[in-house]
């Protein structure tokens, strides 16, 4: 990487100041770039044991089913791999990128605890560091950014028509990120124009992150019947940064606003987007329901929600957004023998103490796939 090059559609190489020479940090598809040089080296070996390992830490957070939100053709083949030698220890589902790979293959049924689960379509990247894309200016702009800098888009609304289109004509669910309002914006529109175009299709469409929704698009979502799998455990890493230098007092009190889906009667997911931050289970449901920072400020108290809402939406409304409701996220008679033990019942203890409770055992089909070690 030089002076010379050139920064790639939907992503920027910051520079130092007063030159154009790259200072280390790449932005959203400079990032992807520069990984794509490291994966490129990656042998099937390397990438079997990176599914191995990531499946079987999901496992130790008390996960039965884990998600691979943006696969890559070397990565759905290493899936397939370690799947077809029946080494996952929980179900996977995997969801290739729409624009980067050419075959994709939903299918409901797993094979070796594996599936494709539909389609992913990324357009924007995050608000903390500040590549998120807003209708609104960020509160304090990054480095070298003037006044009004709003993020930006990682594809176009061509490009965004286009793929939301591909899944419904193919009947394929899409979980989409957009993290800004604007990019919410985007996928708004081109939802209400495939819905015109397929009004029959079932396909469950999904908003992943949402995290600077206003008020107005929760509404359209429901009116669109699009499911929000948002991340209120960025209230608790990152809080404090989007309060004081990402979206100001005001707009940071609705990241990721859970209250507003309430209010309108849908289920919603939450998630940890690993390895942005571990996949751990109980700091998940602890920012859920409290939304408390580091610094201990409670960011967005109309937001926070019961104990057993979290729990729902961690469980049973992530089943159903996978289609899978039939046979998983509740313990029922019919459906399949997943569940964890826990230290404590999070219904029983404490808000403030959810986070400490530990993942003691995962069952998945009745077979033990984690035990937390005595010493530990």
């Amino acid at each position: 990487m030089t002076a010379d090059t050139e920064d790639p559609a939907g992503g920027v190489f910051r520079r130092r100041e007063g030159s154009r020479e790259p200072n280390g940090v790449g932005e959203e598809y400079a990032f992807f770039y520069l990984l794509s040089k490291l994966a490129e080296r990656f042998t099937d070996d390397i990438n079997d044991a990176l599914v191995e390992a990531g499946t079987r830490q999901l496992a130790a957070f008390g996960y039965t089913t884990g998600q691979e939100g943006r696969a890559t053709e070397a990565g759905l083949a290493a899936m397939t791999r370690v799947a077809s030698r029946g080494d996952l220890p929980i179900d996977l589902v995997a969801y290739p990128d729409i624009l980067e790979v050419d075959v994709i293959q939903p299918a409901l049924n797993y094979h070796g605890r594996f599936r494709t689960g539909g389609a992913k379509l990324t357009i924007d990247g995050s608000p903390q560091g500040k590549t998120a894309w807003l209708s609104q200016p960020y509160h304090v702009p990054p480095d070298g950014r003037e006044e009004g800098y709003r993020g930006y888009p990682a594809v176009d609304q061509a490009t965004v028509d286009q793929a939301v289109d591909k899944a419904f004509a193919n009947r394929w669910q899409i979980l989409t990120h957009a993290n800004g309002d604007a990019a919410a914006d985007s996928l708004i529109s081109a939802i209400r124009k495939a819905r015109a175009k397929y009004p029959a299709v079932k396909n469950r469409p999904v908003l992943i992150h949402g995290q600077v929704l206003r008020r107005n698009q929760v509404e359209e979502l429901k009116a669109l019947s699009v499911f929000p799998s948002l991340f209120p455990m960025h209230t608790f890493y990152w809080g404090d940064w989007h309060r004081e230098s990402v979206l100001g007092p005001e707009r940071a009190e609705h990241i990721s606003p859970t209250g507003w889906v309430l209010a309108e009667g849908m289920m919603f997911g939450t998630h940890h987007d690993a390895p942005v931050a571990l996949p751990d289970s109980m700091r998940v449901l602890s920012a859920t329901v409290t939304r408390i920072t580091r610094s201990g400020r409670v960011l967005g108290p109309e937001h926070r929600v019961s104990v057993l809402t979290a729990l729902k939406a961690m469980t049973l409304w992530p089943a159903w957004q996978h289609f899978e409701e039939q046979h998983k996220g509740s313990i029922e008679v019919g459906k399949v023998a997943d569940f964890v033990v826990l230290s404590e019942n999070p219904l029983q203890t404490p808000e403030q103490n959810l986070a400490d409770i530990k993942v003691l055992k995962t069952i998945k089909d009745d077979e033990l796939v984690y035990e937390r070690p005595t010493d530990d």
